[in-house]
């Protein structure tokens, strides 16, 4: 959408900031499934079960039904059939009624009433599929003895379609279809009827695709479908140099091929539809509008074209009124058949001239009443001049507020019933769109809404592109919205991805599987090539975060997790097999640029330079940790060293790919070499640069096992270079020659030495750090996880902390993990336990606490290779029963809006949502049925929580006590344990909030002792 300079950077921050953590109802993220390392999978799942489900799964209800249009969906259900998209509202396959399909096929189509360009999809997908024969023939013309019969609309169609059992066409919508395949009249039969203009090149596409993935038959469909949003399409309306006609022409085709039948043309800087909207567009770009129009018509995409006079304008003019209408009609001359008159972000306070000041005075009513007026008189110009035009849509100044304003109020009773509005959801970006901020949206503008996504248009932040699937919009914004239009990015050919799934969920936003939507897409997209396939996967799995909400790198995330997991058992062949998959993917990402063609290496150029430092790094990373687990030491620093050049060239200004995914990576890679290497230990004394020597000096003599040594690979000018400790009362002994590779390693088993040091003759090396291992001191370094505290049930299950182990020797550090647990406390650990050089390892902790236990907190000391560690075990009573919360009565110190009520932390929704104040201190509490000895609160944080917050029982609401105190939370799902008797009242007190914003509770659930 189109906001001008810093106005339109501001408020898109505002509204991606906003969000993610403001008033929109938003669940948490769901897990993805792990898929293969050169085939990312799709950065999107289903938002009600967590899942991408293959194509045949039956759907739920819409959130909003109430808005919905059009006949009751069938289930789907085509597990044999190749996948169709958009995804029909109702396709079944069943193989028994499979046709054959060869050489020979006839073509039945009637004189009249078939749209020829629908049959010319046809034609060209049955040549595609192999058919070299193709008779052509009117209806009840006896037919040749051979070939599949395709029989195109009209009566025998009909007849063909109702014996095949696809029903008949008396409930289908405008731009719906049937199609069936099978036996009819001893014939194998393909029929195809579709209903309105435009039903019948709908079908066609289908058929297109059932017929691509033929291989000599045509699968055994019946297919019912129809769209869901009447007008489906895309908006060219960013800032910057726009679509060429051969874009334009591509994105046509597109469109035909995906069901969309509305392209607004709106550019952003296009002074033809501004300041100078009064001058006709020069001869030879209204030529290459004729072009498209003739494109448009050919895909039964209707050309839209957008105005936007602003203060250019005198609104109370006859003349201005008159030029503007005559401006419409030479746009309709060109092909154009659909218009908008914007208004988006004028003042209400300067007017175009004096004239509107007299006529309409000042303010937000004012400015609607003229608005209205010249939307008005526009459209009735169109009804009169071309009767059955598409309505005319106006885009208001308050496009993206919400509610009911003095403005929205004004333009409702003013506007002409004729004219449609659009509207952004809530927010200019917002992260979601609800059927109920539609509802309200249209209530309040009193007019049919066209809904204009501002999705994936980039314009705002031209370091991203955002090729993540289209998330977050119920389906009661395709089914309540008389259009949906998303928003291109200058980069229309990769736009096409999450176009792609754009119209997926406008044509069938019941059936929209996100995961699967932008899985074919990208498929599409690449054509057949298997490694373009990838290598495009990769550039947009690595781009797909955006302000819906969608997750970044998502196909890398369980690869970089098995990588880790592996890397902390000490099995070599694990560890292998997900380096393999990991770096698999990485290289990916660095060949991408070379696997894409011409125009996509052009579009996506700075992202796959990019995405293709990333992928060295990510190789080099891999090559780094896989070298140190097998003890190469100098492959493992030549690797290091090329990687820290490479996170260099990752580091500069420029396009952003992976945001919070790649960078951690290779921080935490780059801090595992670091321990490996022994680079990350304290310092263990001060360091002396002298000519021809680097000294360490030791803060007192101590027992070393080993020096590690490392350098920038020596250069021949480098002569002499070897390692050696001070002795005390012996001097300097030499341990061992220093490697040209960098890395250096000179066992000392035995020495006590007061500092170590590297010399050497002729020029200096570049010395990156010098590493005595000492022989003292612990084994490794010994941590207990959550905080050293665990939670038991009395007589329930085992709780499990872990033991968090990181080795401070040279090699692979061998002991036992003991636990002396008091009297009725019971701790199980590993009889042995290995952790392998610079590695990380949790090793469970198993503690239960057995019936007959009494409550209370109890202290387990643990013990690893001479470091101690104490574990807090606070024992509590079993809990069960009902959740009490159900039927608590619900208060707070106070609510952020009368949206985000206290109820709704008990109302038993998963869409609703407590929401406080931005302060400290705010409270939520629940007044329980009767008295209870409450055991444990449940609580679901939204991703505004606190850092920090206590429960607080009471007996009568007025004298409060502590129950439990929780610090270092981090939202999410939390389980708070207590032993209150006497329980009427309990309360949370945030004390210390995590984000800038107040608290946010999902819901809480609440559960007494078992007596």
């Amino acid at each position: 959408m189109q906001l001008s300079g810093r106005k339109r950077a501001t408020a898109v921050a505002v509204a991606v900031v906003g969000g993610l953590l403001g008033g929109a109802a938003v669940g948490p993220p769901t897990a993805l499934a792990d898929p293969s390392p050169a085939a990312p999978a799709a950065p999107g799942t289903d938002p009600a079960t967590g899942t991408t489900p293959a194509q045949g799964t039956p759907q739920g209800a819409s959130p909003a039904a109430g808005l919905a249009t059009g006949p009751a969906a069938d289930p789907i259900a085509a597990p044999q059939g190749p996948p169709v998209w958009p995804r029909p509202q109702s396709l079944t396959a069943d193989r028994s009624r499979e046709v054959p399909l060869g050489s020979e096929a006839v073509l039945v189509v009637p004189l009249t009433g078939a749209d020829p360009h629908a049959v010319e999809v046809i034609r060209t997908a049955l040549r595609a599929a192999g058919v070299t024969t193709l008779r052509e023939q009117h209806p009840y013309v006896p037919l040749p003895a051979r070939g599949t019969v395709f029989r195109i609309q009209g009566a025998d169609a009909e007849a063909a379609l109702q014996a095949l059992g696809a029903g008949t066409s008396e409930d289908l919508p405008a731009g719906g279809y049937r199609l069936a395949v099978g036996r009819d009249g001893g014939r194998d039969t393909v029929a195809l009827a579709g209903f309105g203009e435009d039903g019948l090149f709908h079908g066609a596409q289908t058929l297109r695709q059932l017929l691509a993935g033929a291989r000599g038959k045509v699968p055994g469909a019946v297919v019912r479908d129809w769209p869901a949003a009447p007008v489906r399409g895309i908006t060219e309306g960013f800032y910057g140099e726009p679509w060429t006609l051969e874009q334009r022409l591509a994105q046509l085709d597109f469109m035909g091929r995906t069901k969309q039948n509305r392209f607004l043309l709106a550019p952003g800087d296009d002074v033809f539809r501004q300041a100078r909207w009064r001058e006709d567009y020069p001869e030879a770009q209204r030529e290459e509008f004729r072009r498209l129009a003739e494109r448009a018509a050919a895909n039964r995409v209707t050309l839209g074209w957008a105005v936007a006079p602003g203060q250019s304008m005198c609104l109370s003019s006859a003349a201005d009124r008159k030029a503007l209408q005559r401006k419409l009609e030479a746009m309709w001359e060109l092909g154009f058949r659909s218009f908008q008159l914007q208004f988006q972000d004028v003042s209400y306070t300067e007017w175009g001239c004096s004239a509107d000041r007299q006529r309409y005075g000042k303010g937000p009513a004012a400015a609607a009443r003229a608005h209205a007026e010249v939307a008005g008189e526009l459209a009735a110009g169109l009804a009169r001049e071309h009767p059955g035009a598409a309505p005319l849509s106006l885009m208001p100044t308050e496009y993206y507020q919400e509610g009911a304003t003095a403005y929205r109020t004004a333009l409702a009773t003013a506007l002409d019933g004729r004219v449609e509005v659009a509207w952004t959801g809530v927010g200019v970006l917002p992260r979601t769109i609800t059927g109920r901020e539609l509802a309200a949206a249209r209530t309040a503008f009193g007019h049919p809404l066209v809904t204009m996504d501002n999705y994936p248009v980039n314009d705002w932040e031209p370091g991203r592109i955002y090729l993540g699937a289209y998330t977050g919009r119920e389906a009661a914004v395709a089914n309540g919205s008389a259009g949906l239009l998303a928003h291109a990015a200058q980069q229309g050919t990769l736009s096409r991805i999450p176009l792609f799934t754009a119209a997926d969920f406008a044509w069938n936003p019941r059936g929209y599987r996100p995961g699967a939507s932008w899985e074919a897409a990208v498929a599409e997209l690449a054509g057949g090539d298997a490694r373009v396939r990838e290598a495009l996967a990769a550039l947009a799995g690595n781009t797909a975060s955006s302000a819906l909400g969608q997750p970044e790198s998502a196909y890398l995330q369980p690869l970089m997790d098995e990588f880790w997991r592996a890397r902390g058992t000490g099995d070599r062949a694990a560890l292998d097999r997900a380096a393999d998959r990991l770096r698999a993917a990485f290289t990916v990402m660095r060949e991408a640029r070379g696997r894409l063609g011409e125009e996509l290496g052009r579009e996506a150029g700075p992202w796959l330079d990019r995405l293709a430092q990333y992928g060295t790094a990510g190789e080099l990373a891999v090559d780094t940790l896989r070298a140190q687990a097998r003890g190469e030491g100098a492959a493992a620093w030549r690797a290091y060293l090329a990687l820290g050049q490479a996170r260099t060239a990752t580091a500069g200004p420029g396009a952003t790919v992976g945001q919070g995914v790649l960078d951690p990576f290779l921080t935490k890679v780059t801090a595992e070499a670091d321990a490996w290497t022994g680079a990350a230990l304290p310092a263990a004394g001060p360091v002396s640069r002298e000519s021809g020597s680097w000294t360490l000096r030791l803060d007192r003599a101590r027992p070393v096992s080993a020096v590690t040594v490392m350098t920038d690979p020596l250069t021949p000018a480098v002569r002499g270079a070897s390692v050696e400790a001070h002795i005390p009362g012996e001097g300097w002994r030499k341990l061992g020659e220093a490697a040209g590779s960098g890395w250096t390693q000179a066992e000392a088993t035995g020495l006590t030495a007061d500092a170590v040091r590297l010399v050497w003759a002729g020029e200096a090396p570049a010395v990156r750090a010098l590493v005595p291992w000492f022989a003292d001191g612990p084994q490794a370094r010994f941590e207990l996880g959550d905080g050293g505290r665990a939670d038991a049930e009395i007589g329930g299950r085992p709780q499990r902390v872990a033991a968090e182990l990181s080795p401070l020797r040279p090699g692979e550090v061998r002991g036992s993990l003991s636990a002396k647990p008091p009297q009725g406390i019971k701790v199980e650990v590993p009889a042995q336990t290995t952790v392998p050089r610079g590695t990380a390892v949790a090793v469970p902790v198993e503690v239960t606490v057995p019936e007959g236990t009494p409550a209370g907190v109890y202290e387990v000391p643990v013990s690893f290779g001479g470091e101690s560690r104490t574990l807090t075990v606070r024992a509590f009573p079993r809990t069960g029963g009902p959740d009490l919360a159900k039927t608590a009565t619900a208060s707070s110190s106070g609510d952020e809006t009368p949206d985000f009520p206290a109820s709704a932390a008990v109302d038993g929704r998963a869409d609703t949502r407590w929401s406080s104040p931005a302060e400290d201190g705010a409270w939520w509490q629940a007044e329980l049925a009767a008295p209870v000895r409450l055991g444990q609160l449940v609580l679901h944080w939204q991703d505004a929580y606190p850092t920090e917050y206590r429960v607080e029982t009471s007996a009568d609401g007025t004298t409060w006590r502590t129950a439990a105190t929780v610090a270092d939370a981090r939202g999410g799902r939390a389980s708070v344990r207590m032993d209150a008797p006497d329980t009427r009242f309990v309360r949370l007190v945030c004390d210390v909030r995590a984000t800038e914003y107040g608290c946010s509770l999902w819901s809480a659930e609440a559960y007494a002792v078992i007596p």
